[in-house]
């Protein structure tokens, strides 16, 4: 078997049936049309039938098998799994780097280390926990290599927190925050573009034309159709890049994510972070929500139904939420609260705000809620103020204040959402472990939704999660009045 590696496409030649039927086997994953498939209803044949599964293995009648290169160390592994002698002819072509700027961007060893292992090797995913640095990391692999750049981001603040960054170090004529399609023509003539997936898949390939490297953050996002459809624009561009703190994906798409890059690049543990001083120890504790069991909600889906009743607009649980935050505001912590909904977030607001009075004097009140409702100018400020430490010492948001926002002097999470994924729930933990002068450990409160059979099931991964990471000690309380003592005790031990 002969592998012809391009930029997007590897092209599988002298391969015969047998192999290209074992390798779409392995080379496909199951959508939920398979999940879902009872298997004594059948089917009436059409004249173009699907089965549920995508298969990566793209195979026609007129011209050769290809996969995206992504997967070719998969494709190599499995031929010579199957017996095969597997010759490799890499058909793509290094660009010569530029003329780099004389900046110093002060890195840690490792963020060096990594920025020297990226541009050695041209593509790959830079594996590093969230808060260890990733984005200065990056700015040096740009630096580094020294050619046009699209930097690309999942949400409008993470894309502006990102720009800020680089200007912290370049001019600001050195890169422009592109937003929809239209001004493409302008932004090209910038060393660095940054914009969010949904402006990237909007922009032309003419545009992809002005680009030499193409680097997405939080790139576990990149099993969606969205990212594909990005790549599919830029098959000339060698150097590819990925950066994340969570390389994997609960669900079956997992190798649609690696179908992109899958290469790891640079990895470094959080482990490692701790004992170095870059992150915090964090304590979670487990309350038990104190319900009886839901029945006869009107839905089975999440947010209609169990996560609606059983989560967002649940009283005593809100209510336990709000008694937690004030517990940890009178300790002096920097609390942080992340919501599922808007309503949610209201909610809760409403019941902390009048034992937290503001005064006059300020703009913004010691409790805040940051959510779409509010003008960016404006939660931009607030989340100013929060790290300030002046005027806002609560802070309450939507999925705005998680994955990728920067907010190093939160000390305490009060995780409200639920749910289960464990990407998003990575993510959002990782907000309060930054080192910080004057941080000695972070506290996370979650909860334990005993009140209905899938918030249990919920509860339970969350829990499995928060144990397999070795920076969390974790505490399962039976009680959710013991939360007062458990904190107390945690705060003598740690002074």
């Amino acid at each position: 078997m002969i592998l012809s590696v391009q930029n997007d496409r590897t092209t599988i030649l002298e391969a015969d049936p047998w192999l290209l039927d074992m390798l779409d086997k392995e080379l496909r994953y199951p959508t939920t049309v398979v999940a879902m498939r009872d298997p004594d209803i059948v089917v009436p044949p059409t004249s173009n039938p699907w089965d549920g599964w995508v298969r990566l293995l793209n195979r026609t009648k007129y011209a050769p098998p290809t996969v995206p290169t992504g997967l070719l160390p998969r494709v190599e592994r499995l031929g010579r799994k199957f017996g095969y002698q597997v010759w490799v002819q890499d058909e793509r072509e290094r660009p010569e780097s530029g003329f780099p700027e004389l900046i110093d961007l002060g890195l840690r060893d490792y963020q060096d280390a990594a920025a020297r292992e990226a541009e050695r090797r041209g593509r790959g995913v830079l594996d590093m926990p969230p808060r260890s640095g990733k984005t200065r990391t990056a700015i040096e692999v740009q630096r580094r290599l020294a050619l046009p750049t699209v930097w690309i981001a999942p949400t409008d603040r993470i894309v502006t927190q990102t720009k800020e960054a680089i200007e912290a170090f370049y001019s600001p004529h050195y890169v422009t925050h592109i937003i929809g399609s239209s001004t493409w023509e302008d932004a090209a003539g910038y060393p660095i573009v940054v914009c969010t997936a949904a402006t990237a898949a909007m922009l032309p390939v003419e545009f992809y034309k002005t680009r030499e490297v193409i680097l997405v953050d939080e790139w576990h996002h990149a099993a969606a159709k969205m990212y594909h459809a990005i790549f599919e624009k830029c098959p000339h561009i060698y150097f590819r890049y990925g950066m994340t703190g969570t390389f994997y994906r609960s669900g079956a798409d997992i190798l649609s994510l690696h179908a992109l890059l899958s290469t790891t690049l640079y990895k470094i543990s959080s482990t490692e972070l701790l004992e170095r001083g870059y992150l915090v120890p964090c304590h979670v504790v487990f309350l038990p929500v104190p319900a009886p069991r839901l029945r006869g909600l009107p839905s089975t889906a999440f947010q209609k139904g169990h996560g609606k009743f059983g989560v967002q607009e649940h009283t005593p649980r809100n209510h336990l939420i709000a008694d937690c935050i004030l517990q940890l505001y009178a300790a002096g912590r920097r609390v942080l609260v992340l919501v599922g909904t808007k309503k949610q977030g209201r909610l809760i607001n409403d019941l902390v705000k009048p034992f937290i009075p503001g005064t006059d004097k300020t703009e913004f009140d010691p409790v805040e809620f940051v959510s779409t409702d509010r003008p960016r100018e404006v939660q931009g400020r607030i989340l100013e103020a929060f790290e300030a430490g002046q005027e806002v010492k609560v802070l309450l948001g939507t999925s705005l204040l998680g994955e990728g926002v920067d907010l190093p002097s939160a000390d305490a999470l009060v995780y409200a959402r639920g749910e289960k994924a464990e990407v998003t729930l990575m993510q959002n933990l990782y907000r309060v472990c930054t080192a910080v002068p004057g941080k000695r450990y972070a506290v996370v409160v979650d909860f334990a939704d005993r009140h209905h059979k899938k918030l249990i099931e919920h509860s339970q991964l969350r829990l499995a999660t928060y144990y397999r990471e070795p920076t969390f000690t974790t505490t399962v309380l039976d009680d959710a009045k013991k939360f007062e003592k458990w904190f107390n005790i945690l705060s003598r031990s740690a002074t």
